[in-house]
């Protein structure tokens, strides 16, 4: 493949897109409208949100929910610095079981990243900014533990017009918009948290209250909805081999390609306090969209099914001389005993999830675990393990102790833990 296309001059790029088999954004990007501000824009985000809003600017002429990425963190600037370049535009490489089961997509839907450091001025002013109806979030499950003492949380709340963090951001942002008599945005958790629109509601109060603002807090808590979310896609990081990759096999010169697998999901509360896209429109499969009331349900579900399972498998598959996720699932001892401890222990606590066969949703599961084609270690799942424990597994042997069972798969991912340490 000798056809190159340089993200950023896209469009006059069409036809050699077109003979490299990608499939390009039928929509005018000039014409898409920002809707959404993206706090800290990871590769997940980019292979989740970002593609339903081009699917939705795409296939149903939703142009009105572009999505503007703002960097908080030191680490985001590296990719505020590449898509910037590429005038917001990357590839989305998805890869099912089969090896011919691979779709590669433009995501159209970023129109611009920015890093809040380099241009804070202009990160407060999108925030502001009527347009702005959601802002969502990526920061993963350590960004929800606020410390009121740290010394950037302290910087924020004694000078709440210039913020350093993602909590000063949004509350100045809010206060901005009261103040100006706007409505407020939503705010969206779409990180891997139980209740995570509860989580996130309440660090947002907890900083508010820091700042003695009576009517800011009033503000929050009467007009500002935080709905709860699943979500749900395997997404990798991304390396110099997938770069060398979508050069060579697609002729797409991309700095930031991102690679997941097929399956997509998102379950989210109906929630919304200054409008939303049409969700619905997504319903179907593969897009796997539910606007519901039972969130925790779902999350429940796919916390102690999936996530259990998943950090289970890798540190006892480290511990083996595994490297990839697939492989420990080639291993039919592995693969026994995550279907015992999906079966004997997390299924008798669950409770009914509307809609879902459980059965399927774990053979589902192992198909998942088991795509050859998507290259996710183990070592990458087994980082920040005490975090995820707690979340993952604790709760599994807790209840099953509650009851008298003695939870010995459970038991045996601990001491595979234990040992990785």
């Amino acid at each position: 493949m000798t056809t190159n296309i340089v993200l950023g001059q896209l469009i006059v790029n069409r036809p050699k897109c077109e003979a490299a088999r990608t499939h390009l954004p039928s929509y005018d990007r000039n014409q898409l409208k920002h809707g959404i501000v993206h706090l800290s824009v990871g590769n997940f985000v980019c292979s989740h949100l970002a593609y339903y809003m081009d699917i939705l600017a795409s296939e149903h002429k939703q142009t009105d929910w572009g999505i503007v990425g703002i960097g908080v963190r030191s680490f985001d600037k590296t990719k505020s610095r590449i898509m910037k370049a590429q005038n917001g535009l990357y590839t989305l490489v998805t890869k099912g079981n089969d090896e011919n089961d691979v779709n590669v997509r433009i995501i159209g839907s970023l129109i611009d990243y920015i890093h809040a450091s380099d241009e804070p001025e202009n990160a407060l002013s999108i925030l502001v900014h009527p347009n702005t109806k959601i802002l969502s979030m990526t920061i993963t499950a350590s960004g929800y533990d606020l410390d009121m003492n740290n010394v950037d949380i302290q910087h924020d709340l004694k000078n709440p017009d210039k913020p350093r963090t993602i909590f000063g951001f949004i509350v100045h942002a809010l206060d901005a918009r009261r103040r100006a008599n706007e409505k407020p945005f939503t705010v969206m958790s779409c990180d891997n948290v139980q209740r995570n629109g509860e989580v996130i509601k309440r660090c947002v109060l907890q900083f508010a209250k820091g700042l003695n603002n009576t009517h800011l807090i009033e503000y929050i808590e009467t007009q500002v909805t935080f709905p709860s979310s699943m979500v749900d896609r395997i997404t990798l990081a991304t390396t110099d081999a997938d770069r060398k990759y979508v050069r060579l096999h697609y002729g797409i010169s991309d700095g930031w390609p991102v690679i997941s697998e097929a399956f997509v999901q998102w379950v989210i509360e109906d929630s919304f306090c200054n409008g939303r896209p049409p969700l619905e429109l997504l319903s179907s499969s593969p897009y796997n969209v539910l606007l519901t009331e039972h969130v925790e349900a779902y999350g429940n579900m796919k916390i102690h099914l999936l996530n259990a399972s998943h950090i289970s498998m890798c540190y006892l598959g480290h511990l083996m001389g595994y490297t990839y996720i697939y492989e420990i699932m080639l291993d039919k001892y592995s693969k026994i005993y995550i279907k015992q401890l999906m079966n004997v222990e997390v299924t008798p606590i669950l409770p009914p999830v509307p809609g879902i066969d459980l059965e399927q949703y774990k053979r589902t599961l192992i198909e998942r675990f088991s795509n050859p084609n998507i290259k996710d270690t183990a070592v990458r799942v087994c980082r920040n393990g005490a975090s995820k424990f707690s979340k993952f597994v604790v709760p599994i042997i807790v209840e099953q102790l509650k009851r008298g069972n003695n939870p010995h798969f459970c038991a045996l991912s601990v001491g595979a833990w234990i040992r990785y340490l």
